[in-house]
């Protein structure tokens, strides 16, 4: 009983985190700004991670459970990338960066297994054992699954130095800050022994990043998922001085399609430019917003030659595929040009498609406007 006490004591914080995180994760569930499986997962896991670590404590100094604190302590370290591996999940889209990261955990849970199910003393030395005297003894392969969390935080650093241009800069910081809290646990839980210490980090980190969830979801298009209006502005002064060029966008023929057709299907129209839109930029490089109605733009902070033009012409590849079309236009920032004066040239050489389409398919505009608005 004492010892169940001492538990709840030493995980009295761990236990209000997982509760405050599948609150969070279950209160936006409908709105889905968070993807409700990992980050549930993520702190249930660490949870089990702590109970795992009591039940080994208790077990290793009784002669006759010296396999299931082993059995427990094998559990720990299987568990540990496991953990890390789903946080990775709640940002990391890459399948490829997926399946290196699942290989790396079956190799992981294959060197702490051998120490379970190969109980021989010659193999077992080789990861960890407990003497005798009940005395945990760590072997070379012991640090197996450092050495795995050590490479997939490594990767958190890389991809953040990688991002952090323009507003995903933010995402990227919010990784790097979420791997430095669980990078530093699990070095301060190798070297001095801090038990518990890492099934809380992670939680916190979870719930940090959850928070950075909600503050993105707060600056983007619900129906597009591109950035909105708000977050134009406010990202316009803070890297206006670094923009290369920009791209507008204003879908053709919305109102038609949603006088005939129904606004469900101008939602689903709108949806189809914005995907069209998020698969065709260079998110690194690019921003794209929703300003209202069939009006995008992106701003870009490529230097890259031509990529204007490269990403427009995408634009319209993807969009051949799909029934809806947008006229578009680019400027190149050059000398000191405003972003006002950028925004007069991508404008009228948008005006000159959208004209080019309508002509082209024999659209009168000025038409189809009076006749809705005679009914």
């Amino acid at each position: 009983m004492d010892a169940f006490v001492d538990f709840l004591i030493k995980n009295f914080f761990l236990l209000c985190l997982t509760l405050s995180v599948i609150f969070l994760v279950l209160r936006s569930y409908r709105s889905k700004v968070i993807p409700p499986l990992y980050p549930i997962l993520i702190v249930v896991t660490a949870l089990l991670l702590s109970i795992v670590y009591f039940v080994e404590t208790q077990s290793a100094p009784h002669d006759n459970l010296v396999f299931l604190a082993t059995l427990c302590c094998s559990l720990g370290f299987i568990l540990r990338p496991v953990i890390l591996y789903l946080f990775m999940c709640m940002s990391v889209k890459e399948k490829n960066i997926r399946l290196i990261a699942k290989i790396l955990i079956a190799i992981n849970a294959v060197v702490y297994l051998l120490a379970l199910f190969l109980f021989a003393p010659g193999l077992t030395h080789a990861i960890f054992y407990y003497r005798e005297d009940h005395e945990f003894v760590r072997g070379p392969l012991f640090y197996t699954c450092h050495v795995l969390v050590f490479i997939m935080t490594a990767y958190f650093i890389v991809r953040t130095l990688l991002m952090l241009r323009g507003r995903h800069k933010f995402d990227a910081i919010a990784c790097l800050v979420s791997a430095g809290f669980i990078g530093i646990a699990v070095i301060m839980e190798t070297f001095l022994l801090a038990a518990y210490l890492l099934n809380t980090t992670i939680a916190i980190a979870c719930l940090f990043y959850i928070i950075h969830l909600y503050q993105q979801n707060s600056v983007t298009d619900a129906l597009t998922g591109l950035f909105d209006r708000k977050a134009y502005y406010s990202d316009l002064d803070k890297i206006k001085s670094k923009v290369t060029g920009i791209i507008v966008l204003d879908m053709n023929s919305l109102k038609v399609i949603n006088d005939t057709q129904g606004h469900l299907a101008g939602d689903e129209a709108l949806k189809t430019i914005g995907k069209a839109i998020i698969k065709s930029i260079n998110e690194r490089e690019m921003d794209a917003y929703r300003m209202g109605g069939d009006e995008f733009i992106i701003l870009s902070l490529s230097l890259k030659e031509n990529i204007l033009e490269k990403t427009a012409n995408k634009i319209k590849e993807e969009l051949a595929k799909t029934p809806y079309t947008a006229a578009i236009g680019y400027a190149e920032r050059k000398d000191n040009m405003s972003i006002h004066e950028l925004s007069l040239i991508a404008d009228e050489m948008m005006y000159k498609d959208k004209t080019h389409y309508y002509v082209s398919h024999n659209i009168d505009r000025r038409r189809n406007v009076d006749r809705r608005k005679s009914n």
